[in-house]
């Protein structure tokens, strides 16, 4: 099921993932404004990837800068990784300038919250405060409310992300916020929610299953199954890549890396005894589809 927008090509990985992070269509769309939280819709994704494709192919070229950039960051897990990615292209972007980042605000001596981005939009002449996210949600039984769209931890959930969204977004709107971007010289800007992510839907289901609430019609989408269900692959040819956290990001492509290629036997017998993992099924060395297996 890959119903969303395709990307460029780009040689580098970590451009891949940088492009994805910046053009693939956000999770939700809301332009009712119905969840309050003004998020940046898929208009706006598009507009900034038009006009970052020069530097982003100047980039794929001398990714150096791009490399030695994350080799200094925390990337070790996906959330991470995409915050260091959204991060170097706010800090050396031609359209942005970043103001700050990871903005402890503390009351009474403890920590009540933490701002992710102030980011002055030199397009639009707007300073913002951007609360960025990258999420992989299933669907736990086929329902379109939030609570129903699970990670795959199980630890986390839609539908208290999004509530976790409305407390940041209010952050730069306290006292005690104020407060700590005014140390930095820094006063109103516009609260937004930077949302990407995947939504997986039953394997045995596509195209039945219900969409979650708000979803963007083209959003990023997978299938997921449950470990009794491995064995749908027996048997079947070499091609499926068990995707790292580090590789989550972007659709895997076979340039410059270099994950082995399963069949489905293969892939079975790496799978039984994992936690959930993420999977990339391939063909010329292209992804076709993404799944993600769970342990229940």
């Amino acid at each position: 099921m890959k119903n969303f927008r395709s990307l460029p090509h780009f040689h580098h990985p970590e451009v891949r993932n940088l492009a994805w992070a910046i053009g693939s269509v956000p999770l939700l769309n809301d332009p009712d404004n119905r969840t309050r939280l003004n998020l940046l819709d898929d208009e706006w994704m598009l507009d900034r990837f038009t006009r970052h494709l020069p530097w982003l192919h100047e980039l794929d070229e001398n990714p150096s800068r791009l490399e030695a950039f994350l080799l200094s960051e925390e990337t070790n897990l996906v959330g991470k990784k995409f915050e260091a990615l959204l991060k170097f292209w706010f800090s050396n972007s031609p359209w942005f300038e970043l103001k700050a980042s990871n903005i402890q605000v503390v009351q009474d001596g403890r920590t009540i919250g933490e701002m992710d981005f102030i980011v002055f939009d030199k397009y639009s002449d707007e300073l913002l405060h951007v609360e960025a996210a990258c999420k992989y949600y299933y669907s736990r039984s086929g329902q379109s409310n939030w609570s129903d769209w699970w990670g795959p931890n199980h630890a986390d959930r839609l539908e208290l992300k999004m509530g976790k969204f409305k407390t940041q977004t209010k952050l730069s709107k306290t006292s005690e916020g104020k407060s700590a971007l005014t140390d930095l010289n820094i006063t109103n800007p516009t609260p937004v929610v930077f949302l990407k992510g995947y939504f997986f839907y039953p394997f045995n289901a596509l195209g039945a299953a219900s969409k979650p609430y708000l979803s963007h019609p083209h959003h990023q989408a997978g299938w997921f199954l449950n470990q009794h269900q491995l064995e749908t692959f027996k048997n079947s040819p070499q091609q499926w890549v068990i995707l790292p956290k580090t590789h989550w990001i972007s659709g895997y492509h076979h340039e410059n890396n270099k994950l082995p290629v399963l069949n489905g036997n293969e892939l079975i017998s790496e799978a039984i005894h994992s936690k959930a993992l993420l999977i990339s099924q391939i063909q010329e060395g292209a992804e076709i589809s993404r799944g993600l297996i769970i342990r229940e």
